[in-house]
């Protein structure tokens, strides 16, 4: 009976050592990572959400990225950011901005969240997810 019981541990331990691995190795390569703000490649990605966002939006301009509340990474069919910053908008694009009428033009600070998708052998980024609010 203590071969058993002997016999179940091992194969218990080993079951929980097969999971451990499995749940690491799988937040390795599609499971969310926190990245450095520094990190150049997430930079390049915050810059393309900016320049998109203020193509399309009509409720105002990305003039300055205030402050980076979170960026991640997750390795997908190339590389998906997500981006969560504080960003002061303003209702002139960079071109009018410096009119007289604009630059009495008050910025407030609102919060953006972002999503690119980077492809790097295809030499391509998507916006798939930009907005911005005042929570």
């Amino acid at each position: 009976m203590a071969v058993f019981w002997q016999i179940c541990v091992v194969v218990t331990l080993a079951l929980c050592t097969q999971c451990f691995a499995q749940n690491k190795r799988m937040n390795l390569l599609g499971g969310w990572r926190d990245v450095d703000e520094n990190d150049e490649k997430a930079q390049e990605a915050l810059k393309f959400a900016r320049e998109e966002y203020n193509e399309v939006s009509n409720d105002g301009y990305i003039t300055k990225i205030t402050r980076i509340i979170r960026l991640r990474r997750q390795v997908v069919a190339g590389m998906k950011y997500s981006m969560k910053v504080e960003a002061l908008i303003n209702p002139c694009s960079q071109n009018e901005f410096t009119t007289e009428e604009c630059q009495n033009q008050k910025s407030r600070k609102q919060r953006c969240v972002f999503e690119v998708v980077t492809v790097p052998w295809k030499n391509h980024m998507d916006l798939t997810k930009g907005y911005c609010s005042n929570n």
